[in-house]
């Protein structure tokens, strides 16, 4: 007699709880993009980072490609910020495959190997950031970043 009452209670919960992740719509997109950004602004790196690897993940479809570095390279920085270099610098490798002009992204990498030790591969990210050159105010600025950058590294 139980039985009779078993199976219907267990296909009950079955179809109140997801098996797949949910689709995201634009709503939900937006709600995680914003999420990032108050992880950022709050120095909270870790929610930074599962936020925007969320997107990554789950919402891809909804990132238009010209965002899609953007989506990298704030990962690249959370995990940089976390000091977790070996991840930032495959992030930021991700962000440079999708645009080779994204200069944040070779400074964040350069910045990563200047942390473990790789004077070589930092110079060389940091004037691969100089040579982009500038094309909008932020890359005039990551530009300018580099240039300084250089120079404090050649001082060692």
């Amino acid at each position: 007699m139980n039985r009779f009452f078993l199976f219907p209670l267990i296909a009950l919960l079955l179809s109140s709880v997801p098996l797949f992740a949910e689709e995201c719509n634009v709503s939900t997109y937006e709600t995680l993009v914003a999420e990032g950004k108050r992880g950022d602004d709050a120095r909270e790196w870790s929610r930074s980072v599962e936020t925007y690897n969320r997107i990554l993940a789950e919402c891809r479809t909804k990132v238009k490609d010209v965002d899609l570095a953007k989506v990298y390279d704030a990962l690249s920085v959370a995990q940089l910020m976390q000091e977790n270099c070996a991840a930032a610098i495959e992030t930021a490798k991700k962000c440079l495959e999708l645009d080779n002009r994204y200069n944040s992204c070779m400074m964040t990498a350069a910045k990563c190997y200047e942390s473990i030790g790789d004077r070589s591969m930092a110079l060389e990210y940091a004037q691969s950031a100089v040579d982009v050159g500038a094309y909008d105010e932020y890359s005039s600025a990551v530009a300018i970043y580099a240039k300084d950058f250089i120079k404090r590294i050649e001082k060692k």
